[in-house]
């Protein structure tokens, strides 16, 4: 019975072992293997990282060569506006001498252009200084050119002016007085220095204050401007 018993147990011992000797294989089959893929992993990732390293480095040397190549220069262009200019008006042509329209009289006079005056100048007699309203007045007469009668005329005096003559040492103080004159198309108020001018050829003078910047003296010719023998626009 004792060794049936016995012979029972180590039977099953025996196939106890075998057992476990069969799972002890499958175990380090399945260890083995997965070392072998651990392995092949490990072979994988270096070369993932060797190919990262390769990379970078190819990166690294790109950077060096930016950084070493100069910023492109961008030259500054400066745009000009051309502004279209404009003509200028056409000046009014005249002679050395000219018939001069003088509204506030409403007479032609034959007038002396003279580029070298600064003020022109009117004849005038019976030249009287005096106030009106508290304001300095001029009273005086022009000759008519064609009849020799006088004209009485009163204006404010705006300003005067001392002038020195060649025939004279002393300077001769003159009333200064606005009135309007008409040459050809061009019409203005201008300053008019009273003088009596009985002794020289002309009644009227023209001088610079008229003629700047709209008109030209051509001092070969005479009367270029037709006369206006109409009242002015003044």
């Amino acid at each position: 019975m004792l060794s049936l018993i016995l012979t029972a147990a180590c039977g099953s011992i025996e196939k106890y072992d075998l057992q476990r000797t069969s799972q002890f294989r499958q175990l380090d089959s399945a260890m083995n293997s997965c070392l072998e893929n651990q392995g092949k992993n490990a072979e994988q990732l270096a070369g993932l990282n060797q190919q990262l390293d390769s990379i970078t480095a190819v990166l690294d040397e790109m950077q060096q060569e930016s950084k070493a190549v100069p910023a492109p220069v961008v030259e500054r262009v400066e745009v000009c506006t051309v502004e279209e200019s404009k003509p200028e008006p056409l000046k009014l042509v005249i002679g050395r001498m000219e018939q001069v329209w003088m509204p506030d009289l409403q007479l032609n006079f034959p007038a002396r252009i003279d580029t070298g005056a600064e003020t022109a100048s009117l004849s005038a007699r019976n030249i009287e200084l005096f106030e009106r309203n508290s304001k300095k007045w001029v009273r005086f007469e022009v000759v008519h050119p064609e009849t020799g009668e006088p004209i009485p005329m009163e204006r404010r005096r705006k300003r005067s002016v001392l002038i020195l003559q060649a025939t004279s040492a002393e300077p001769e103080r003159r009333a200064v007085v606005e009135l309007g004159v008409t040459i050809g198309h061009i019409s203005q108020i201008a300053e008019f220095t009273l003088s009596d001018r009985s002794h020289l050829d002309h009644q009227l003078l023209i001088g610079r204050n008229i003629l700047q910047d709209v008109m030209i003296v051509d001092v070969s010719r005479i009367n270029l401007a037709p006369p206006q023998p109409h009242e002015s626009a003044l």
